[in-house]
């Protein structure tokens, strides 16, 4: 069926088969009409949404570039009230999670700024006010019951505006994620269409009866009457068919094996996940799970899509929202305190801690791999003169562990008939106090001379 245009009141509005419908000036309804009708679209949009919701945040006092300082936590602040202050039903998470699908469905999503908080705007309903100094503004269209309009205009600083990235329009929607993965959907949306359609037939491919002879039209009707009655749909499954006039079946279209639906559904899902970033493990699509690489895949989108996309996002925060209200302070992720991330900050931290013990890299090299601020804790001096007070007390309780260990060497040495200056290896007796044993066991003739050698 050709798509087509309808004109519905003040509405113009197109059909695309197997997609729906939308509006054509406000685009309502287009793109969810595509999203659930792929159930891995929906599932990769959804993964997207609950892991950027969970982000956790904190306002922080801006630093001084070079300062060396760890920025200040700020506990109350009126952006810390606007950010948790929603319409009724939402919160800052949800919101949040609104938020990334209104981008990756529309291409952009709106917040509007109003004195007892923040408000979503559907982007469907939004359009971009451009000239050539740049976004002017948004006017807002929304298509009341029996026709009418109800339009608004926002000016540009009342609106924090988040745009995808389009390559020819800088000011404009960007271009949504859906509407690249839109063949891609098709693709699994058809493929699922035809697997419903087979098993509707009880799994039977599609039927040609012929005959060489003429039949009347009004048998020919009343045989496919016949034929619906007695043997489509799953409750007439297995039953046996017998029919005259030399009639025989013919197949007509192939089974699901031969046509290869799972390989076509499977490359299309392969397909979105790409678009969207989400490996198809978190989505439940395509080969097993184990908990490992459950594990690495929610890892890699963490680091490789949410931590840069949230980072996207509070720069826009900052720069239309929270410069506005204090430029003293800035939003920023609490990516430390994320789980998932901690969990592998930790084994980091332990293979730095043994590399630094054996001395292969140093104090300032493990700080900055695990971003700790240099003035978060001792400076590489005290440390070592840490590290010099404990290996002092270490010495001091070792000392007479050693020397008597070294005059019963020496007393061994001695009644065997050599030398009692005998070789003895030890870092906790003083390199001064060594030589001076040494001098007197050199001249030691009796076992009363070592007895003074070690505590004279």
């Amino acid at each position: 069926m050709p798509n087509s245009i309808l004109s519905a009141g003040k509405m113009r509005v197109v059909n695309i088969p197997s997609l729906g419908s939308y509006e054509l000036v406000t685009g309502q309804g287009y793109s969810g009409g595509v999203y659930v009708k792929s159930p891995c679209a929906y599932a990769c949009i959804d993964v997207r949404m609950t892991e950027l919701a969970q982000i956790p945040w904190r306002l922080v006092e801006k630093t001084s570039p070079g300062g060396g300082t760890k920025a200040k936590v700020i506990e109350k602040h009126p952006v810390i009230d606007m950010l948790n202050s929603w319409g009724p039903g939402l919160s800052w998470s949800v919101a949040f999670g609104y938020t990334e699908a209104d981008r990756c469905l529309s291409g952009a999503a709106f917040w509007l700024k109003e004195s007892g908080g923040l408000s979503r705007l559907n982007p469907n309903t939004i359009e971009v006010m451009v000239t050539s100094t740049g976004v002017t503004g948004f006017k807002q269209r929304v298509f009341m019951p029996g026709g009418d309009v109800d339009e608004k205009t926002f000016r540009r600083d009342e609106v924090i505006y988040f745009r995808e990235f389009h390559p020819t329009d800088d000011l404009g929607k960007g271009i949504a994620k859906m509407e690249i993965a839109k063949n891609a959907i098709l693709a699994e949306y058809e493929a699922q269409r035809y697997v419903r359609a087979f098993f509707e037939n009880d799994a039977i491919p599609g039927l040609l009866l012929h005959t060489e002879q003429d039949v009347p039209q009004s048998n020919l009707d009343a045989l496919k009457a016949w034929w619906k009655v007695n043997f489509q749909g799953a409750k007439n499954k297995h039953k046996v068919a017998f029919v005259d006039k030399g009639l025989e079946a013919q197949i007509l279209s192939t089974d699901l094996r031969a046509m290869a639906l799972a390989e076509v559904r499977d490359e299309a899902r392969r397909d979105i996940c790409a678009i969207f970033g989400v490996d198809p493990i978190l989505v439940g699509s395509m080969g097993k799970g184990s908990f490992s690489n459950t594990h690495e895949a929610r890892m890699s989108l963490i680091q490789e899509v949410i931590l840069p996309r949230i980072d996207e996002y509070f720069d826009v925060i900052n720069v239309e929202l929270v410069d506005p209200m204090d430029e003293g302070v800035k939003l920023e992720p609490a990516t430390d305190k994320i789980p998932i991330l901690q969990e592998d900050q930790d084994k980091l931290a332990t293979r730095l801690a043994m590399l630094l013990d054996k001395k292969v890299i140093t104090v300032e090299f493990m700080r900055e791999e695990l971003g700790i601020p240099e003035d978060a804790g001792p400076s590489t001096e005290e440390i070592r003169a840490e590290a010099d007070k404990q290996f002092e007390a270490e010495a001091q309780a070792r000392k007479p562990e050693d020397m008597a260990k070294w005059q019963k060497k020496a007393m061994k040495a001695l009644r065997a008939g050599k030398s009692a200056n005998v070789s003895f290896d030890t870092d906790f007796i003083p390199a001064t106090l060594q030589g001076a044993i040494r001098a007197r066991l050199e001249q030691a003739r009796t076992a009363g001379d070592v007895e003074i050698a070690f505590h004279a």
